[in-house]
C-alpha cells in the first residue's frame, strides 16, 4: 500500500533538504502530487499576491508572461478540475510564490531560474492543453510565449 502525499506545505519546506536533489520534472511531479483541492481554492486567493510578485520580475519578458498564463488558467479553471495540468501549474506557482526555492530569489541574475525551469516544465508538458485551454476562451496563443 503507498503512502500518502505529504502536504504540500510540508513538501514546499522540505524540498531543498540533504537528499531531495531531483531534476525539475520530479519535483514537479511530487509537488503536484501534493496538490489537493483545498490548496487550488487557496492558490486563487492568492492570485493578487502572484500578480504582484510577477510585476516584480524586471529581467525577464517571457517568465513574466508565462506565469500569468498559469495564474489565468487556474483562475480559470473548475474548482472541481482535478488534472495534471492544473496541479503542475498550481505547483509551479505556489514554488514561485511561497520562497522555499532551491535557488533564492534574491540571488542576482539566477535567483528565478529554478522557478522558470519549473514554469517551462510545465509548458513542455501541457502545450496542447493550456493552447486549447486559451482557445476555447477565444484567445489568440502567441508563438513566443
Amino acid at each position: 500500500m503507498s503512502q500518502p502525499a505529504p502536504s504540500l506545505d510540508h513538501y514546499l519546506s522540505t524540498l531543498g533538504a540533504p537528499g531531495r536533489e531531483a531534476p525539475p520534472s520530479v519535483h514537479l511531479e511530487r509537488g503536484a502530487a501534493c496538490v489537493q483541492p483545498a490548496d487550488l481554492a487557496r492558490l486563487r486567493r492568492m492570485l493578487p499576491a502572484l500578480r504582484s510578485k510577477t510585476a516584480r520580475i524586471t529581467d525577464s519578458t517571457v517568465l513574466p508572461r508565462r506565469l500569468a498564463i498559469l495564474m489565468q488558467f487556474v483562475a480559470e479553471s473548475s474548482p472541481a478540475e482535478d488534472s495534471p495540468v492544473l496541479r503542475e501549474a498550481a505547483f509551479a506557482l505556489f514554488y514561485f510564490l511561497k520562497g522555499y526555492d532551491l535557488i533564492p530569489d534574491t540571488v542576482p541574475e539566477i535567483g528565478l531560474l529554478d522557478d522558470a525551469l519549473l514554469v517551462e516544465t510545465v509548458f513542455r508538458r501541457h502545450a496542447p492543453e493550456l493552447r486549447a485551454h486559451w482557445a476555447a476562451r477565444g484567445r489568440v496563443w502567441a508563438e513566443n510565449i
